[in-house]
């Protein structure tokens, strides 16, 4: 059986949740029948030794005056040499990438889109070239059945968009033996007494995340959030910073928030936790509702992207309409006044992710579809 050349072109090696999504899945692609290149475009390299210390070939464009050229050329060169199934993830690379596949000799293209549309509103030409990418590529794949419909909505071939969900790792969130030690190290370490209820919020700081309507909802809770309540804001600043503290100044609110900023130490925050929350406008599928659930959190989300299909209303946590702080306030008061519920919910959830988003489960969909394609391209 020959090894299927496997080109990933993604947008670049920073910190985000595409980038650890293929983190996951990219080293555990059986390499008996996948020869895996990832190329990004552009220079951030804070996640470059985590691929490459996972066994993966990374194959970067030699930083020099030419810029954008320079990376366009690279990917040619590849591609040309390599013959590959060519996979873009996010909008960037398929703009980018599908032309070079199409014109230099990708033997199937496929692409990945793993949130909403709405960039095409304010990119008006970059829609209508994407839209005219679709009848080309061979699978249009979405992480959520809101993506989906976008995708279909689009113009793309029925037969040629797929779904597959994200996949986490769910051993790295397991609690075990020592899980009393380390959520105390934790605590200690960002100096929080364990007589604390801690709200997470995993989430760059872009305006769309709704961290504006989270610290809303938390002042509308008063001493029921002031007297107990930390919420821990994790991720880079994309822009919105500045008002965030400016809000949080504003409201009263600055004893019990923590920006911590962009971290590796994701799990054991989570598990230094006890409620997960994410208010969203817009998403796709977000791994962040995932490791919360995986960690035993209770999670309160908002009805947008992907999150309705993670979190049962109820059950494992609070579907909630986006863009009301009084709807996340009701839900947050609800687990931060009852120990009971928010542990019943946790072990809810942990149940659902590892029964329907196992990493490995998500694992085994890459494969398939790889190599439904590839055998599709042998038979032409």
């Amino acid at each position: 059986m020959r090894t299927i050349p496997l080109t990933i072109v993604m947008r670049s090696l920073g910190v985000g949740g595409t980038e650890n999504h293929l983190l996951q899945l990219l080293p555990r692609l059986d390499p008996k029948r996948f020869d895996i290149e990832l190329i990004p475009l552009g220079y951030e390299n804070d996640m470059l030794h985590a691929f490459v210390d996972a066994g993966i070939v990374v194959s970067s464009a030699n930083r020099n005056a030419l810029g954008i050229t320079s990376v366009i050329l690279h990917l040619i060169r590849r591609v040309h040499a390599r013959k590959p199934l060519l996979h873009t993830f996010l909008p960037e690379p398929y703009l980018l990438g599908a032309p070079i596949g199409l014109f230099s000799g990708a033997k199937a293209l496929v692409m990945s889109r793993r949130g909403r549309n709405y960039y095409q509103r304010r990119h008006q030409l970059a829609a209508w070239i994407e839209h005219r990418l679709h009848r080309h590529t061979d699978i249009l794949l979405g992480n959520s059945l809101q993506v989906v419909t976008d995708l279909l909505e689009e113009g793309a071939p029925p037969e040629r968009v797929r779904l597959i969900y994200n996949g986490i790792d769910i051993l790295k969130y397991v609690a075990g033996a020592d899980h009393p030690k380390k959520r105390q190290i934790t605590r200690t370490n960002l100096g929080i007494p364990e007589s604390c209820i801690v709200v997470i919020c995993v989430a760059n700081l872009f305006n769309y995340k709704g961290h504006a309507d989270l610290f809303k909802a938390i002042a509308l809770l008063g001493r029921t959030f002031l007297d107990k309540g930390i919420l821990l804001v994790v991720g880079r600043d994309e822009g919105a910073k500045q008002m965030l503290e400016s809000l949080m100044a504003s409201l009263g609110l600055s004893a019990n928030i923590h920006f911590l900023g962009e971290r590796s130490d994701i799990s054991e925050l989570l598990l230094a936790s006890d409620i997960g929350i994410l208010a969203s406008h817009e998403e796709g599928f977000p791994n962040a509702v995932l490791e919360g659930m995986a960690a035993s959190l209770p999670m309160v989300v908002t009805d947008v992207g992907g999150n309705a299909k993670a979190i049962i209303d109820g059950e494992c946590g609070y579907v909630v309409p986006a863009h009301q702080p009084s709807m996340l306030a009701l839900a947050l008061s609800n687990l931060l006044n009852d120990i009971t519920q928010r542990q019943m919910m946790g072990r809810l959830a942990r149940k659902r992710v590892t029964e329907l988003f196992s990493i490995e489960t998500c694992v085994a969909a890459y494969e398939s579809l790889y190599e439904e394609v590839w055998s599709r391209v042998k038979h032409h």
